[in-house]
């Protein structure tokens, strides 16, 4: 896999090249990277920027995957309450879109046959879906 070094959200180039617009930015740019794809084909670095905001979106809910960079949780203290229920649900159905089929980066890490990745996203739905209740 080019630019990635873990299946963690963070974990890759075009993850941590978004952290930059999102440091510049508010829930908005949150919200943009949720969108991407829709009900087309995700190309892997939608999907990886996908996956980070959605990260972002748990953390906000207070469910972060362990701990983040301070950079992550600097915009959290700060923007975390623009994140609203309704982001949550298009967290939840970001996650579950490039864990699916019309999605490069799960064909990707099905081909680099790494179950972690696949675990990973199991938690990471919880997480959010703990968030909504």
């Amino acid at each position: 896999m080019m630019g990635a070094w873990g299946y963690l959200p963070f974990e890759n180039d075009d993850a941590l090249d978004w952290l930059e617009e999102l440091e510049a930015g508010g829930a908005d740019v949150v919200r943009s990277a949720l969108a991407k794809g829709g009900d087309r084909y995700v190309e892997a670095p939608a999907g990886a920027i996908a996956l980070a905001a959605a990260e972002v979106t748990a953390a906000t809910q207070g469910n972060p995957l362990g701990d983040l960079a301070e950079n992550i949780t600097d915009w959290v203290t700060a923007h975390g309450a623009e994140i609203t229920a309704e982001d949550v649900e298009m967290a939840l159905e970001s996650v579950e879109r490039v864990a699916g089929e019309k999605s490069e980066l799960a064909e990707l890490w099905d081909d680099a046959d790494e179950p972690e990745w696949r675990e990973s996203l199991g938690d990471f739905t919880e997480r959010l879906r703990t968030a909504l209740r």
